[in-house]
């Protein structure tokens, strides 16, 4: 398999470089602008009307550094995996995009999630291969494709439900893809890795108007299009690399993420809550009632990102059908986590079961919007 890194080193430094300045000067010129403005409510964790339109700026710089470098280096294979996430990722940014603007209907929103998904199968390929739980590597065939649109999909809307403090999901996105990138290039997924690292530096070039001056949002077109990167990446590199850089490893590396929104509605319907309203009891945002700055927070999300991106390098060291075990202990790990912060959370009285406040609507003014 072809190395793009190191092939072109130059061309590959010039093209993150690129990404990173226009990503930063893209979010300077949204954070002055008065484009998709975020107005501050009851709901919200910000006191300023704020733009939502780092996505945008995230979208154009990953778009740029990947065309330098499909343009320059004459790598087939590249141009063509390149371009193909070029246009799906600008589809599923556009999708949140039309929902930032236009405040799509859930149900037109989830049809052009699971379009994106679709097109994706199409265009990239499905799940060829996975390794199965005391099994080891056994192909997918049409299973793997139905699996592939349930995952982009899923992981679209759970990374979008944690967007919700300045820099968490920006860190998380520019760290674990950079983590990704390094065990994928290791792996024999040098296409993957490449691609990973330029939205890694698109995410990175946001996060000073967004982590540290707190004035610019991603919005829906961020969380979406870095979403669908970071899924779709996960099944491309399992495929280019037959199984080496395991289907697995992407989703241990953002398992903070995944298991705070799966123990955060686990834990509401077990309690009688509606999982459909929204609400402000995501573990981080407990971890943000309890005192915790918005930089805190991020900080420690940051932290378990790059705990599990540790623990997933082990875990390419497991037999295929021993893989499932490192995500497993982790799992344990992080949920541990999760019932003591829900306890000191519950002991401050910021959750309250749906049949002894009486108020089946009390997960709505508990809602927050992006910050």
């Amino acid at each position: 398999m072809t190395n793009v890194i190191l092939d072109h080193p130059f061309t590959v430094f010039a093209a993150l470089a690129l990404t990173i300045v226009v990503s930063y000067a893209g979010s300077l010129l949204a954070m002055n602008s008065r484009v998709l403005l975020d107005d501050p409510n009851h709901r919200s964790s910000h006191t300023q009307a704020t733009s939502r339109a780092g996505g945008i700026a995230m979208l154009i710089a990953t778009v740029a550094g990947l065309v330098v470098i499909a343009v320059f280096v004459r790598d087939e294979p590249f141009r063509e995996a390149a371009l193909s996430f070029v246009f799906l990722g600008v589809l599923a940014g556009g999708v949140g995009l039309a929902d930032d603007h236009l405040n799509l209907n859930a149900t037109v929103k989830l049809a052009g999630q699971i379009i994106v998904a679709c097109l994706f199968v199409w265009l990239v390929g499905g799940l060829d291969y996975a390794a199965a739980p005391f099994v080891g590597i056994v192909p997918m065939g049409f299973v793997g494709d139905v699996i592939t649109v349930f995952w982009i999909v899923a992981f679209i809307n759970a990374f979008n439900f944690m967007d919700g403090v300045n820099g968490i999901a920006g860190c998380a996105a520019a760290l674990g893809l950079t983590a990704f990138g390094c065990i994928a290039l290791q792996a024999g997924a040098a296409l993957a890795a490449m691609i990973a690292f330029v939205t890694a530096a698109a995410a990175a070039g946001f996060l000073p108007a967004n982590l540290v001056r707190g004035k610019l949002f991603m919005g829906d077109c961020g969380s979406h299009f870095l979403a669908f990167m970071i899924a779709g990446l996960a099944v491309f590199a399992a495929n280019i690399s037959e199984g080496r850089a395991s289907e697995w490893l992407l989703p241990t590396i953002l398992l903070p993420f995944i298991l705070d929104v799966a123990f955060t509605l686990g834990h509401r319907m077990a309690r009688g809550q509606n999982v459909l309203v929204a609400h402000r009891e995501h573990i981080y945002q407990l971890v943000l009632q309890r005192g915790a700055s918005h930089g805190a927070v991020a900080a420690y999300y940051a932290g378990a990102v790059a705990f599990c991106g540790a623990g997933a390098i082990f875990m390419l060291a497991l037999p295929p059908q021993l893989m499932w075990v490192m995500p497993a202990i982790l799992s344990a790990v992080l949920i541990l986590i999760g019932i003591r912060i829900f306890s000191l959370a519950k002991a401050d009285n910021l959750i309250v079961d749906a049949a002894a406040s009486g108020d089946p609507g009390q997960g709505r003014r508990n809602e927050v919007a992006e910050s």
